[in-house]
């Protein structure tokens, strides 16, 4: 199973987030200064948002997993599913491994930040 989701679902949910991300940066944030734009621009940044999330989580999944196993994964999900992120951040942190401890902090920037965003661009477009 983690095969599966490693190996072939996590590569496309990463290409896809990283397409929207150039998307969002190219296209939807600069087409927000025009006003009939802004409504669209403002709901693509929040629901990419979500996409962004979805890597997160899985990143989470991956780190916990390989780092600190299955039992470790199974509390990250019973902490309302998105315990495997704090757990992942633990996990990196007491390991030493910085890279993917920024990144995972990074991430969550990103996506509060296009949330935060979107929801400004939203409001401006009323």
């Amino acid at each position: 199973m983690s095969d599966f989701i490693f190996g072939k679902i996590y590569p496309w949910v990463s290409d896809i987030a990283l397409l929207f991300f150039l998307l969002d940066v190219i296209i939807f944030l600069p087409i927000s200064f025009f006003k009939k734009a802004r409504k669209f621009s403002g709901l693509t940044i929040t629901y990419s948002s979500y996409l962004f999330g979805l890597q997160l989580w899985l990143s989470g999944l991956m780190i916990t997993l390989g780092t600190w196993g299955i039992w470790a994964v199974i509390i990250g999900v019973l902490m309302l599913g998105v315990g495997v992120i704090p757990i992942a951040l633990i996990a990196t942190l007491s390991r030493g491994m910085w890279r993917p401890f920024i990144e995972l902090l990074l991430s969550i920037v990103l996506i509060f930040g296009c949330r935060a965003l979107g929801a400004y661009i939203l409001h401006r477009s009323q």
